[in-house]
């Protein structure tokens, strides 16, 4: 037993013999041999069942550390992911050194917070450049281990206290719970371990020499050793030399953990938890030169001191560390706060919209006392307002919130948003199915109970569906009075169950809510990112400014009036809001609910048309008429044609299409489709072929009307032309304008297929897999109809294929006309810093505001050398790979060489054919194009190939797109993928 007590003496003074062994072998002192201890003693021992934070101090569950500093530690200065992985705390010398500290007492807080919150240990650059190589310049100095020291000697060292600044420092810095703190310390984690470099156990036990290794390209740092003690202070006196050199110094040094127990900081100053937060501000870290350690206010004295400079002047040892402190604080009140990423966006989101007079002139004097109400919030009632108004517009829980980065008790920072107008409380609840919905399922269940509703099996929904019903019925005492009913009641209880909760003021949130839309006019929002306050556009603003998303230099010229007045834009959004939820009742399938917003907003629509002037939306260009509210309003009534036809009112939805197409202000790139319906509901839904007839007359006569919608009609005609129940309607069907179509090659090629349950959705095949042996030989792979068709054109020799659909050739069109589409001098196509293409592409002003460019261009095109085509793709490729463009697809290419063999099969002839016809009318030749691409770079030659499964055809703008295809010189071939037998797993 007594060997086995030594042992264990042993093994828990291990780590400290050993770090001692080290920096004595280092330091070129001669260390005394320690007993090892058996690797066995590791996988016996039991593992902590929490570690405390290396950050903050904090226990936490072992398995959950990198979650806590991730989402919740309150010292985690959100800095660059690479460097916040990093383990090890490695300070440089830029850090480690001030050029000249300041001495000032008064200075002492500000100086303490600066260190606080600039710690090299998350900085990028610090973290890449620092090494880890421990020189044998040594700074050596005593410090003072308290309770830590005691532990790690306890059962070794039975000897009192000798150490002589022991009792004032215990007495002065002892944590209010002791054991918590031991415990803290007796569970450190390997990744703290490492960065605690202990160098020697003294006689007097709890005294330990720590020594810290610097390296530098100038002058070798000098150290003292000081052991005194005074009245007004009980720890080593340092301060920090000069530093001669700023540029070429590089120092690799350690520092000892710090003691975290106890930790109190200010709710202020709690960080983002957004992880890509790092990148702000990061370029001002780089240039400081004093030492940014992250400490806290509750650590010793002597604490501070082990994280400050390692690079002392021996001359000026009497200076005491508080004054180092001090100076630290000074630097600290320059520096900005940091923000999380949402705040920071938000912020610019506003500042950026009312910076614009045009768009300032939209919000009255009311608005903008909202905004300033805003600005003058705390930061921490800042981040909840814009964490609430990125939620759904609903009542919350206060007790429900968490968001741990703003404050562990978000009860006063809702009190303020309260108290500044921006919130309301639950005096303000009184819509009862709101509450009902407020209540989680098993606090609901406990107040159906109460009425005896429902049972243990019922769900959430059937639940309130119940109290609801019983809420409408009247009690037989309370026929006088109606505060007694049953609806009161069922609200008392359930606000009483609810507690505490909020909800944003719908004033406030709707004059941000238009600040936001303003900002991404530009971009469409579904109804869930509008009811998520535009989460999506302060996303992209953060991925901008940390640099992982970039879109296309561009110039932003703004020159028409889009609004009007502030009422403009109120029924703007009120139009698109109405919109939004027209299609969300489609999605869900509830018909009827979606023709009561569509007969609402149409009625909405008729009053605005007859009590307002809109002659200025018919005067903006078209691209830009689509940021109007008559645009909106026209959108509904189109989906309120579809409507009309799933519940079967076809003459109501012949009737909204009459409407719709007796006017080409609004959607007029919607014609054809409408013309099409038109056709179709009075050829076979009411049996009219005579108005069939003249509305096919009407559409191919629209200069609006294009591509498949006008290859349709046509086709419709000769079906009703060549149909004996028409005979009598010949004459008339036989003056109509005819298209004609040129067929393509087909080919028929078969496969296994892969038989799934129900049969529907896309086809899929057995493919033999590829690879060498008897096991590949017979192993399958399942596969689309696409890639059993590469695998064709692979045997034929085709070496490379891709199939890409339209992207492949919109990529080709971009990469080649980069830029003619990004030119400067055409006004209001580039209103946003954040646009993907410019807003003019989709309609016919696109080819009109560049016709000269592009005719040149294409010509250029036209009669350009294999080597010229390289060279344009090349150019654009280095300089603009990566760029959001909504034309490329920067993945479609392997390679860049992929892209110029491709382009060198096809010829500059072909490619600008093909750039000409989208140039001219991308908004309807985007879609049709073929589904694969192979090519023979062997001897230059491709194919251009519509694949097509079991009982599937060809779509009208495929049929076009093949004959343009073929008519500019390209081998173009329709493939079409049978089924064979269980036997018939092969390639024809």
């Amino acid at each position: 037993m007594a060997e086995r007590d030594n042992k264990d003496q042993l093994r828990r003074s291990l780590s400290l013999s050993k770090s001692k062994k080290k920096s004595n072998a280092k330091a070129g002192i001669a260390a005394s041999s320690a007993s090892t201890t058996p690797i066995t003693s590791f996988f016996s021992s039991q593992p902590p069942s929490k570690l405390a934070c290396p950050l903050c101090g904090q226990l936490v569950p072992r398995f959950r550390i990198n979650e806590h500093i991730d989402l919740q530690c309150q010292n985690f200065e959100r800095g660059d992911s690479n460097a916040a992985s990093a383990s090890n705390s490695v300070v440089p010398s830029m850090q480690l050194s001030l050029s000249n500290p300041p001495k000032s007492k008064e200075a002492a807080p500000q100086k303490e917070k600066e260190v606080k919150e600039s710690s090299p240990y998350f900085k990028k650059n610090n973290f890449q450049n620092a090494t880890r190589e421990i020189t044998s310049k040594t700074v050596v100095r005593k410090i003072d281990l308290g309770s830590l020291s005691s532990k790690l000697s306890r059962r070794c060292h039975k000897e009192p206290d000798t150490c002589p600044e022991r009792t004032q420092t215990d007495d002065k810095h002892a944590p209010a719970h002791p054991d918590t703190e031991a415990e803290s310390h007796g569970t450190l984690s390997s990744s703290q371990k490492e960065n605690v470099l202990v160098q020697s156990l003294q006689d007097n036990k709890d005294c330990v020499t720590v020594i810290d290794s610097t390296e530098a390209s100038g002058e070798i740092p000098i150290t003292d050793l000081s052991s005194a003690t005074s009245k007004h202070s009980s720890f080593s006196k340092l301060s920090k030399r000069k530093k001669e050199t700023t540029t070429t110094a590089k120092v690799s040094g350690f520092r000892k953990k710090a003691k975290y127990e106890g930790m109190s900081k200010e709710p202020e100053r709690m960080l983002s938890t957004a992880k890509a937060a790092e990148t702000t501000d990061t370029d001002e870290h780089k240039t400081e030169a004093p030492s940014s350690i992250s400490c806290d206010t509750s650590l010793s004295s002597e604490e501070i001191c082990e994280k400050s400079a390692g690079v002392v002047k021996s001359d000026s040892l009497t200076e005491s560390c508080a004054e180092q402190t001090t100076s630290d604080q000074v630097v600290k009140s320059s520096h900005p706060q940091w923000l999380p990423y949402y705040l920071q966006n938000f912020r610019t989101v506003l500042q950026a919209v009312l910076e614009n007079e045009a768009d300032r002139a939209l919000f009255n004097q009311d608005d903008m006392s909202l905004v300033h109400a805003f600005e003058k919030l705390s930061v921490m009632g800042q981040k909840l307002y814009v964490r609430l108004f990125q939620r759904k517009l609903k009542w919350l829980q206060v007790n429900k919130l968490d968001y741990g980065e703003i404050c562990s008790d978000l009860g006063p920072v809702a009190l303020e948003l309260v108290q500044s107008g921006f919130l309301q409380t639950e005096n303000d609840l009184e819509d009862l199915e709101e509450a009902l919905d407020l209540l989680p399922a098993p606090e609901l269940k406990a107040l159906a109970k109460t009425f005896h509703l429902g049972n243990s099996g019922s769900q959430k929904q059937q639940l309130v569906d119940g109290l609801l019903r019983l809420s409408r019925q009247r009690s037989l005492f309370s026929l006088a009075s109606a505060q007694n009913n049953i609806r009161v009641v069922i609200l008392k209880r359930a606000k009483q169950l609810a507690g505490s909760c909020v909800r944003l003021c719908r004033g406030p949130r709707a004059v941000f809510s238009r600040i936001l839309l303003l900002f991404s006019l530009t971009d469409t929002m579904d109804e869930e990112e509008m009811a998520a306050g535009g989460q999506s556009q302060l996303y992209t603003i953060l991925l901008v400014n940390s640099g992982r998303l970039a879109f296309p230099n561009y110039t932003v010229n703004r020159l028409a009036k889009v609004f009007q007045d502030r009422e403009d834009l109120i029924r703007y959004e009120a139009s698109m809001r109405a919109l939004q939820e027209v299609i969300s009742a489609m999605q869900a399938g509830q018909w009827e609910e979606a023709l009561e917003l569509y007969t609402a907003a149409k009625s909405a629509w008729q009053e605005l048309r007859k009590n307002n002037d809109l002659s200025h939306q018919e005067a903006l260009p078209v691209f830009l008429r689509s940021f109007t509210t008559g645009w909106a309003y026209t959108r509904i009534l189109s989906r309120g044609v579809e409507i009309l036809q799933r519940l079967r009112q076809y003459e109501e939805a012949v009737e909204e299409l009459r409407s719709l197409l007796s006017q080409s202000v609004y959607c007029p790139d919607s014609r054809g489709r409408w013309w099409d319906r038109l056709a179709l509901n009075l050829h076979q839904h009411l049996k009219k072929p005579e108005q069939a007839i003249c509305a096919i007359r009407d559409g191919l006569s629209d200069t609006l009307v294009r591509t498949g919608h006008k290859l349709s009609l046509y086709q419709r005609a000769v079906r009703m032309k060549e149909s004996a129940s028409f005979k009598k309607y010949r004459l008339q069907l036989k003056d109509l304008p005819s298209i004609h179509i040129q067929d393509v090659k087909h080919v028929t090629i078969r496969g296994q297929l892969f038989p799934h349950e129900g049969g529907m959705g896309k086809s899929m095949f057995l493919l033999p897999a590829k690879g060498n042996g008897e096991e590949s030989a017979e192993a399958t792979v399942i596969c689309s109809v696409e890639e059993l068709s590469l695998a064709h054109y692979r045997q034929q020799g085709f070496d490379q294929g891709i199939h890409g659909e339209g992207s492949t050739f919109s990529t080709l069109f971009a990469l080649l006309l980069w830029d003619v589409i990004f030119m400067e001098g055409i006004p209001d196509v580039f209103r946003n810093p954040y646009q993907t293409c410019p807003l003019d592409l989709y309609s016919d002003c696109f080819y009109e505001n560049r016709k000269e460019a592009i005719d040149s261009h294409v010509h250029l095109l036209s009669e350009a050398s294999v080597e010229t085509l390289h060279s344009m793709l090349e150019d654009v490729w280095t300089s603009q790979k990566g760029n959001v463009c909504s034309l490329v697809n920067w993945e479609r290419f392997s390679s860049l060489q992929q892209a110029q063999s491709l382009v060198s099969c096809m010829g500059g002839a072909f490619l600008g054919g093909v750039i000409a016809r989208m140039s001219k009318d991308y908004r309807h030749c985007r879609g049709g194009l073929p589904d694969l691409v192979v090519w023979n770079t062997s001897n230059n030659t491709y194919k251009l190939v519509e694949v097509k499964g079991p009982n599937d055809r060809l779509s009208q703008k495929q049929q076009i797109w093949l004959d343009e295809l073929q008519s500019l010189g390209a081998d173009v071939e329709v493939c079409h993928v049978a089924a064979t037998g269980a036997r018939g797993a092969r390639l024809e």
